[in-house]
């Protein structure tokens, strides 16, 4: 394979690019076990730390206080104890037709909701601002040769690590100062529509949010490899981020032989308000794998950890 492409975005497929290139050069390429470190990326990368577990279920009482219960006729009003949030019918009447006021509880409704708001907001025709914060942090974590080659690649490394900040105003999708950026692409995943299911999940729970719910879900554990032929990418991750592609990376003269990247599961945050749109996006994706690089006649293995965190903020 011809290296590795950051498929997030542009300025991390950059990044990726000459670290990749000059740590190969150096003897080699991978990433090897996180340790606690941690990229994150805001902007067009993805995600993250280490993944969280989250706690158990809805709080059910919480979305029928939003209503004032002088409006509805005591016969007709849902329980106060009623699941996943209460019936739709108990909805502020300010809120937009498409809005979705009921609490998602199982996997496959969290899958489907958080699907729903994603793509809508992709494809979101208002005015919208919309703020990106992203960071990416990496530790070497094996490098062959010791500790002289190590003073020369960790600045490197360091160089490309840390945070950015992005913001952007959105109007019929398109960014009002670039015609050509458009907030369908802008939104991981990136240029295509979020595809999460139900057996890409781990852990999923949605809880109360002002007048609307935030999901917070685990992905399962994945791997990708390159065995120099064949690539095999990290579907579930794929389905609703950006995560690394082995398959390809044109950064001559280096040629990435092999490489396997353990994705242990990326958390992802996801605010919705009354209307059904995003208001905040959080994705952390930790990494951690080795890989095996050949430039001219060195052929060596390096391993770095790290992760790529991605915060989306979102005003109407």
């Amino acid at each position: 394979m011809k290296g590795v492409i950051i498929t997030m975005k542009k300025e991390i497929k950059v990044v990726a690019i000459v670290l990749v290139a000059l740590i190969v050069f150096l003897g080699g390429f991978g990433l090897g076990a996180s340790k606690g470190i941690k990229i994150t990326i805001d902007g067009d990368l993805k995600l993250e730390g280490g993944a969280a577990n989250v706690g158990a279920t809805v709080a059910p009482t919480a979305q029928p206080t939003t209503q004032a219960p002088t409006t509805q006729a005591p016969t007709t009003q849902a329980p106060t104890d009623a699941p996943s949030g209460g019936d739709d019918t108990t909805a502020p009447t300010q809120a937009a037709p498409s809005g979705d006021a009921k609490i998602p509880s199982t996997k496959a409704e969290i899958a489907a909701a958080y699907n729903k708001a994603v793509n809508g907001t992709k494809n979101y025709t208002g005015a919208v601002h919309v703020k990106k914060d992203s960071t990416i942090a990496i530790q070497i974590t094996d490098c062959p040769g010791g500790d002289a080659v190590k003073k020369i690649v960790q600045p490197v490394v360091d160089k490309f690590a840390g945070s950015s900040t992005k913001e952007f105003d959105y109007n019929n999708g398109v960014a009002v100062d670039d015609a050509n950026r458009k907030l369908f692409d802008h939104i991981t995943p990136g240029g295509r529509e979020a595809k999460l299911t139900e057996a890409g999940i781990a852990n999923a729970t949605a809880t109360p949010a002002g007048d609307g719910y935030k999901m917070t879900i685990t992905l399962v554990a994945e791997k990708s490899s390159f065995d120099g032929t064949n690539t095999v990418n990290p579907v579930n991750h794929e389905s609703i981020m950006d995560p690394l592609n082995l398959a390809t990376l044109d950064a001559d003269p280096i040629t990435i032989t092999a490489a396997d990247m353990d994705y242990p599961g990326a958390t992802v945050e996801a605010t919705v308000d009354g209307e059904g749109r995003l208001t905040t996006l959080s994705i952390k994706m930790p990494l951690d794998g080795s890989g095996t690089g050949k430039a001219a006649f060195i052929t060596a293995t390096i391993g770095l950890a790290g992760s790529l965190d991605d915060l989306y903020t979102f005003t109407y």
